[in-house]
């Protein structure tokens, strides 16, 4: 399983502005749950900003059309000036074990 997670950072003075543009960008790409499933948004104030992040579990073999997907909507967001953002992919510890040919404890 491969699982995105996306980390935004949003300047204080353009919270109202980036709320606009999350609900312009939920229109354009509405959830697709063939291609991923999202596991949680999360929000809180920082002195730098609105940092927020999300986290979205991708489908077995979905995994390019889930990161251009997840990029296109992600540029939409830097209209908003000020706006920053990474994402980043991850495997399951079971796969990176997998990857090290060591078999993970049963959980």
């Amino acid at each position: 399983m491969v699982v995105i997670i996306v980390e935004s950072l949003v300047p204080h003075g353009k919270s109202s502005e980036a709320g606009k543009k999350w609900l312009e960008v939920s229109k354009k790409f509405p959830p697709d749950r063939s291609i991923s499933k999202q596991i949680m948004v999360c929000v809180r104030s920082t002195l730098k900003g609105m940092e927020v992040i999300g986290v979205w579990e991708v489908k077995d073999g979905k995994e390019k059309e889930a990161l251009i997907r997840m990029s296109e909507s992600m540029l939409m967001f830097t209209e908003v000036e000020g706006y920053k953002y990474s994402i980043k992919t991850y495997l399951s510890a079971v796969e990176a074990m997998g990857l090290l040919g060591l078999e993970p404890p049963e959980a």
